[in-house]
């Protein structure tokens, strides 16, 4: 019998540089079976690090410069599209953020996909009236929703009425080949003073406040406060650090493409927020070696077991972080437990290898 010729399938995400959806799309199609997909990827911006790695990987990327969805242009480049999707064959269209589910999923059932995918990787109560509007549409035109956590999968269940089985769970991935331990040399003396910090977009939901005013709170004045990303909230956070005499010892910094430096150099890693789906920065700082402090709140507790691979706080409870972080800061033998448990979640279940087979699945079991 001859061996099946791999399917073409479309991966789809507004742009291709840094960002949690962005590598999840990236490292997806670079580990799909290609004896079974032939996987490409379609983007607004063509541009960024991601464009650049699945280039290097023989992954083709197609460019739709969509800028607005008002724009009479965006007519022509509709067309294009599903002339691109009915040209190439494609068997299955998986769009993986908003921007992309609200132009590819109807726009490739137009084209006759045989099968459209919908994602939804935040929580859809976060966003205006007019696209939620909009993203229900999506799903009773897509085949199926994709989710990247368990309590996503609620949200849209209880709050917004999709059959379960329409929705499923692909968790995220690592390349654990870059987001590891390294040479991290973690230092068994909390008095030589330790490294507090986060990696992440300074927006209102992450709540980064709660982090510095537990820091000012701790006991001892050795530590540092690291806080790597950029962010609307930036100027009001260094307002806030400086008020409560901490900015001296707080290094803010730019998200730099190279990110696994600055998780090798936080001995504990803290994610405050107030709203989370399933957290890139938490699993990568996991798998690079960090304590980790989370607030219990969306798909963090699914990542994180408190007093096994890390530590669980009240979301806004500064006094329940102060005490937390006191706990781990002083005793090195739990630090350097909890840490090792946190690789060990991360190598058993979440590498972008296990990520790829669980989508693999799904798109097979789909396509069948």
């Amino acid at each position: 019998m001859p061996t099946p010729s791999p399917r073409p399938v479309l991966l789809m995400t507004r742009s291709l540089d840094l960002g949690g959806s962005e590598r999840q799309v990236a490292e997806v199609a670079m580990s799909l079976d290609q004896r079974q997909f032939r996987p490409s990827v379609a983007c607004f911006d063509g541009r960024g690090v991601r464009a650049d790695d699945l280039r290097r990987a023989g992954i083709p990327v197609i460019e739709f410069t969509v800028r607005s969805f008002g724009s009479p242009r965006t007519a022509a480049l509709a067309w294009q599209f599903m002339s691109w999707v009915r040209r190439q064959g494609v068997a299955l269209v998986h769009p993986f953020d908003v921007p992309t589910v609200l132009f590819g999923v109807p726009l490739a059932r137009l084209a006759r996909a045989p099968i459209v995918l919908s994602s939804q990787r935040g929580d859809r109560r976060l966003f205006s009236r007019g696209a939620q509007r909009a993203l229900g549409a999506t799903d009773r035109l897509a085949h199926g929703i994709v989710v990247n956590s368990n309590y996503i999968r609620r949200v849209l269940e209880t709050e917004f009425r999709v059959p379960a089985a329409r929705i499923h769970t692909c968790l995220n991935g690592l390349d654990t080949t870059i987001f590891h331990p390294g040479d991290r040399a973690r230092r068994a003396d909390a008095g030589a003073g330790l490294a507090v910090g986060i990696v992440a977009a300074l927006r209102p939901e992450k709540s980064i406040e709660t982090l510095i005013e537990a820091f000012a709170g701790l006991s001892s004045r050795s530590h540092t406060l690291v806080i790597v990303g950029d962010g609307p909230c930036r100027e009001g956070l260094q307002a806030l650090a400086r008020r409560l005499g901490v900015l001296e010892r707080t290094t803010f910094t730019a998200a730099a493409v190279d990110v696994t430096s600055w998780y090798r150099r936080i001995d504990v890693f803290v994610l405050p927020s107030t709203n989370e789906s399933f957290s890139n920065s938490l699993m990568e700082a996991m798998a690079c070696g960090c304590t980790v402090l989370a607030s219990n709140v969306g798909g963090n507790p699914e990542l994180v077991a408190h007093g096994e691979n890390g530590m669980l706080f009240e979301p806004g409870d500064v006094r329940s972080l102060t005490v937390e972080l006191e706990a781990v800061l002083g005793d090195a033998a739990l630090r350097q437990r909890l840490a090792a448990a946190a690789i060990r979640t991360i190598e058993q279940g979440y590498t972008r290898e296990r990520s790829a087979e669980r989508f693999g699945e799904l798109y097979g079991r789909l396509l069948e």
